[in-house]
């Protein structure tokens, strides 16, 4: 029984010896694969890191075109309120002027509308006058032409009247 022992133990051992070794050789192709993976991972994180530091460059030199964008933009306002201390006397003058100009200007077109309107008034009275002077010419016209039909008449009836005794006094001659 000892020596079946043993060789249960045997057996044991190597099958337990077995076990490992399998173990060890699945458990050494995992870690292969890992460091693989890992070495891909790490490829991939060097490249990105190699971006974002390209990037931060790019950034930092576009960080100082704004910064040097907004110093100009400021230089600029600086200016502008400059140019607007410097002028604003003679912005004063203009707008007292151009104020002044528009009064003469409101006052002018006030009396040419009420000349306008006088005209106007001028102009209707000429009219009506002239209105009334042609009927009044017409009604004349029309009394005259009868008074000159009425003397035609008359004309004629004493040329009647006149006519035949003319004509009777050369007979007698």
């Amino acid at each position: 029984m000892k020596k079946f022992l043993m060789s249960v133990l045997w057996v044991a051992l190597f099958a337990g010896l077995g076990a490992m070794y399998y173990y060890q050789t699945t458990f050494d192709a995992r870690i292969n694969s890992m460091n693989e993976r890992a070495g891909k991972i790490e490829d991939k994180y060097q490249k990105f890191t190699d971006q974002l530091n390209d990037l931060e460059v790019k950034f930092v030199g576009r960080a100082k075109h704004v910064r040097q964008n907004q110093n100009d933009i400021k230089d600029i306002y600086s200016k502008i309120e400059d140019v607007k201390r410097m002028h604003s006397q003679d912005m004063f003058l203009i707008n007292t002027r151009v104020d002044s100009l528009g009064a003469v200007v409101d006052n002018n077109l006030n009396n040419l509308e009420t000349q306008v309107e006088a005209l106007r008034k001028v102009t209707t009275s000429l009219r009506a006058m002239a209105n009334q002077n042609q009927i009044t010419t017409n009604q004349q016209i029309q009394k005259l032409s009868r008074d000159l039909e009425a003397l035609q008449k008359k004309v004629d009836d004493i040329e009647v009247l006149v006519l035949p005794r003319e004509e009777g006094s050369k007979k007698r001659r």
